[in-house]
């Protein structure tokens, strides 16, 4: 984990790594908390995961903890809000206003939120 006690801003050249690991219910990510974040011009994040065995449904990874009171400006270029991202056979969906409604998670299930359209990510 690392803490951010301000602003926690991406530019468009910019490029986040993020890891975790899981397995059934439990999982181990990196994971930012900031006190808001910027995402400008549409920077890339690089995810790279380790699945071990089925992971259960709705299990969910933290990538952002935003302590702001605003919600995440912007998305990754790669990565918009609900996109699916296969990894290691499971299906992750992004959602920039998962937790308390100002954090990017993704969460494991079969593809799409109701009412959306499903969008796939490499």
């Amino acid at each position: 984990m690392l803490t951010v006690e301000q602003l926690l801003s991406f530019s468009s050249d910019g490029i986040y790594i993020y890891t975790f690991k899981a397995k059934g219910r439990r999982a181990r990510s990196d994971l930012v908390v900031a006190n808001g974040v910027a995402l400008q011009g549409a920077p890339t994040i690089d995810l790279q995961g380790s699945v071990q065995s089925t992971l259960a449904m709705g299990l969910f990874l933290t990538v952002f903890s935003n302590t702001s009171a605003n919600a995440i400006s912007g998305e990754f270029g790669n990565l918009p809000d609900g996109a699916i991202v296969p990894i290691g056979g499971t299906n992750f969906q992004a959602d920039y206003r998962g937790g308390d409604g100002k954090e990017l998670t993704r969460t494991v299930g079969p593809g799409r939120r109701p009412g959306q359209p499903g969008r796939e990510t490499p």
